[in-house]
């Protein structure tokens, strides 16, 4: 009962679809998107990941989906249906067997890279994180989307957004609820696994 009523008094931040859980470290943002926040729109998995994946631009939920961030990338458990590496299969099929009253979207991390060695490191780095700790280890699906900020004349550092349809996927579709990572423990959780995966990754 203390997440609902910890969730109900929050507000999603302007231009975010979750409320990020507060908290260090500071390159890490951590947080659920959710079919509803307060009183605000009602959302389907496909529009919070979509839009990373065209960051900047409004494409329609219902056309082709032809990711134009920096690099991107669908990761599966071993017994994940090969249809869902495509993204916007992938959420339509979370929509199609969402249970009555679903509130958990898509587990949102994203990772920051202020001072980052050669792009290709980062990426494979965080890839291989997401494959073996998310993927293998819980059965998640991952859309990995990488962002490079400079190109649209940002000053914001390299990052990779991991989000992860808020169910394991096994061979038939989406089964299990994720907790507790999909809830405020999920920050320390993944911030916990990444320490040891990448040391450099929380002190940079």
């Amino acid at each position: 009962m203390a997440n609902k009523s910890i969730h109900a008094k929050r507000v999603a931040p302007s231009g975010l679809d979750f409320v990020p859980v507060p908290g260090g470290p500071d390159n890490l943002t951590f947080g659920v998107s959710r079919r509803q926040i307060g009183v605000g729109p009602i959302q389907t998995v496909g529009q919070s990941i979509l839009r990373r994946l065209c960051p900047g631009t409004t494409v329609a939920i219902t056309e082709a989906w032809q990711p134009s961030c920096y690099r991107w990338d669908v990761l599966l458990p071993p017994d994940a249906p090969e249809v869902c590496r495509d993204p916007k299969r992938l959420c339509d099929l979370y929509e199609e067997q969402a249970c009555p009253g679903l509130k958990d979207l898509a587990v949102m991390a994203t990772l920051r890279f202020p001072y980052p060695g050669p792009l290709h490191h980062v990426w494979e780095q965080v890839r291989a994180f997401a494959y073996e700790r998310l993927c293998i280890e819980r059965h998640l699906a991952v859309v990995a989307a990488m962002h490079l900020p400079v190109l649209v004349g940002s000053t914001n550092p390299p990052h990779v957004h991991l989000m992860m349809p808020a169910r394991e996927l096994c061979s038939f579709g989406f089964c299990e609820f994720v907790r507790p990572l999909a809830t405020d423990q999920g920050k320390q959780i993944l911030a916990d696994e990444l320490a040891q995966w990448m040391p450099a990754f929380l002190d940079a």
